[in-house]
């Protein structure tokens, strides 16, 4: 009781602080808006085609990132966190590293390599693979390269956390009962290290619905993403109510893919044991 009392009281602060600067106004904005405009502008978003294709773009964009980083980011924190060699610290830093660094400047260094004269278009054509630049700036493509360069450390530290706390006993003890490296991996640590697999993929597509600096300098106006149309609202039309019912969207979007994702982290951590690796 007491434990519990002093989380409580350590989680009160932050509790606090989201309930007074993020919930509070959210609820306020939102009563206002509905009193308002009678959910005018939540019909005009439904209802036309434009905005549905950007609503649903911007999930498959973020569904596609969070699929490939989990793609490269599992082999990487299964190495970070399994290997003994002395560049271990190294690999970490370098996953690290890329928070050091604006995703402002990442942009725009993706924008001088994948232009129309940027270093890969320069490239192919001085080797004579192609004979006019490809098309890459301002494409779904040039946004997935920027967002996964940027999302990737999350997934890796996700899961390599995880991985971390696997007692290796547990796929000793399963290659000792006759199964093999694959049997073991897809048996025993892919099963336990998936509560960081799910962390990492809701952070990540968390972060790939609310990303704005990426798809505004990969993507331009060509490549419209729900981020860049509130701004696009705000900046050019200046028609802040729809900006506003714009972003509660999003939000409660987010939101329901949150319910669901944690809905099923509890079930598979109710089947590891409440987590427990051991």
């Amino acid at each position: 009781m007491k434990e519990k009392r002093n989380i409580i009281l350590l989680a009160l602060p932050c509790a606090a602080t989201l309930l007074i600067a993020f919930i509070i106004p959210m609820v306020y904005t939102f009563i206002k808006a509905l009193m308002t405009d009678n959910l005018t502008y939540y019909t005009k978003f439904f209802t036309d085609p434009f905005y549905m294709e950007i609503f649903g773009r911007t999930i498959v964009l973020s569904v596609k990132t969070t699929l490939v980083t989990l793609l490269l980011g599992y082999p990487t924190a299964y190495f970070i966190a399994r290997t003994k060699s002395k560049i271990k610290g190294v690999l970490i830093v370098a996953t690290i590293f890329p928070f050091l660094v604006s995703a402002v400047i990442r942009a725009y260094g993706w924008m001088v390599i994948l232009g129309n004269s940027g270093l890969l278009n320069q490239f192919f054509m001085n080797l004579g693979i192609i004979e006019e630049p490809l098309d890459l700036m301002y494409t779904e493509t040039s946004v997935m390269i920027g967002m996964i360069q940027l999302l990737l450390p999350y997934m890796i530290l996700a899961i390599t956390s995880v991985i971390q706390s696997i007692d290796k006993n547990v796929e000793n003890a399963a290659r000792s009962l006759g199964a093999n490296p694959v049997q073991t991996f897809f048996k025993v640590t892919l099963p336990l290290s998936a509560p960081g697999v799910i962390s990492g993929c809701i952070l990540v597509f968390t972060m790939g619905m609310t990303s704005y600096i990426t798809p505004q300098l990969l993507g331009g106006a060509q490549y419209l993403t729900m981020t860049t149309l509130i701004y696009n609202q705000i900046k050019t039309t200046y028609n802040l109510e729809f900006a506003n019912a714009i972003c509660y969207i999003l939000v409660f979007a987010i939101l329901v893919f949150q319910v669901v994702s944690n809905s099923f982290s509890n079930s598979v951590n109710r089947r590891l044991g409440s987590g427990k690796n051991a």
